[in-house]
């Protein structure tokens, strides 16, 4: 059997059949902020607003609440409110190179966007 790319993370909650992925790399990298932030603290995934593309995600550090879900992977937690969970289900965490450094995005399957689909309808 051939290794996976991904690490599947189930939530922690054995009754639900959600599930964030998070590729190896976004792992790696995840590890290395942790690191260098000297952070030990749970990370929230949680709701931006909407882009052009659909609803947008981004991650920081937060403590966990009593509704929150919690999905254990390899060196951290991913928290995110209960509410979010069917549009979290398919959620790719993944590496991004940026200009300021390596980091990672959330993302999630779109049902489309108001915008027609292109950016060019948005402003």
């Amino acid at each position: 059997m051939a290794k996976s790319n991904y690490i599947i993370c189930h939530l922690a909650r054995p009754e639900a059949n959600r599930m964030v992925t998070v590729t190896p790399k976004a792992t790696e990298t995840i590890n290395a902020i942790l690191t260098d932030e000297k952070k030990n603290e749970p990370i929230r995934i949680f709701f931006a607003g909407f882009s052009c593309s659909g609803p947008a995600y981004m991650m920081g550090f937060d403590k966990k609440k009593d509704t929150d879900v919690e999905v254990k992977v390899d060196g951290f937690t991913l928290i995110y409110e209960k509410g979010l969970e069917d549009e979290l289900k398919e959620a790719v965490i993944d590496s991004v190179d940026t200009p300021q450094g390596p980091g990672v995005v959330v993302k999630v399957k779109s049902s489309g966007s108001s915008c027609g689909g292109s950016c060019a309808g948005c402003h």
